[in-house]
């Protein structure tokens, strides 16, 4: 981090660190969308390809399989690109959580598949798509808003809670009659 000049506080040195751009989330916060919406687009196509199989296609059950392949691969960089929004990108982790049982889950969904264990295969993948979903809104959600600084005479109060206009402060301060 990078010292700027702040404004002197008592006891202090008046100097505070303001954050490196580079860390900021919102950096990484892109690449984790673009990935996520990749995922979830991989996870759809293996419910298509599997109803086009199941409609009478055979050949989709081939594409299936290598679309398996293609969903375990996005997962794991879905998985390295979470990591990074939350460690070096200071976002929160519970990306790389579900990022991580997401891909646990796709790798035991493809070994479901492969040895045809129907009974918990479709099931798992409706999960999974559903989690993948969620994980997409949840992503491209917008970042609630940062704390409201507050001004140095402002030691005690909280942002937002001041006096209603047009009234005084001291009829706003709890506890006390307006007279």
């Amino acid at each position: 981090m990078q010292p700027s000049l702040a404004s002197a506080e008592p006891g202090g040195s008046g100097i505070r660190e303001s954050p490196d751009p580079r860390r900021h989330p919102g950096r990484s916060r892109g690449a984790l969308r673009a990935v996520t919406t990749v995922h979830a687009a991989t996870l759809f196509t293996q419910a298509v390809l599997a109803g086009r199989f199941l409609s009478g296609d055979y050949d989709m059950l081939t594409a299936h399989a290598v679309n398996a392949n293609v969903v375990v691969a996005v997962g794991l960089v879905q998985v390295v690109v979470a990591v990074l929004y939350w460690r070096p990108g200071r976002g929160p982790g519970w990306p790389a959580a579900v990022s991580v049982v997401l891909l646990v889950a796709e790798a035991a969904q493809a070994v479901l598949g492969y040895r045809r264990t129907l009974g918990v295969h479709v099931p798992l993948g409706v999960t999974l798509i559903a989690s993948g979903l969620l994980l997409l809104i949840q992503v491209w959600r917008p970042l609630p808003p940062g704390p409201v600084p507050t001004t140095p005479g402002d030691a005690g109060s909280v942002p937002g809670r001041g006096p209603r206009p047009g009234t005084s402060p001291e009829a706003s301060q709890p506890g006390q009659e307006a007279s």
